[in-house]
């Protein structure tokens, strides 16, 4: 696993509020002492509640909302 350095503001789907629904992604979480990034793992695949389809963390789609 290995893990990515991204800005809340990305449009990618581990940023996203629809990927995992409430739970989110389960590596994405905030990097210590950076408020402004996290840490997530790409390939961590969860299912996006907008188009019901399994997507990879680095993946995006026009339905995007921020999360954090």
């Amino acid at each position: 696993m290995t893990l990515r350095l991204t800005n809340p503001k990305a449009k990618i789907c581990a940023m996203c509020r629809h990927w995992n629904g409430q739970v989110g992604g389960l590596t994405v979480k905030p990097r210590k002492n950076s408020p402004n990034f996290f840490e997530h793992d790409p390939e961590e695949a969860q299912t996006c509640y907008k188009n019901h389809f399994v997507k990879k963390a680095w993946n995006s789609c026009s339905e995007w909302m921020g999360r954090y």
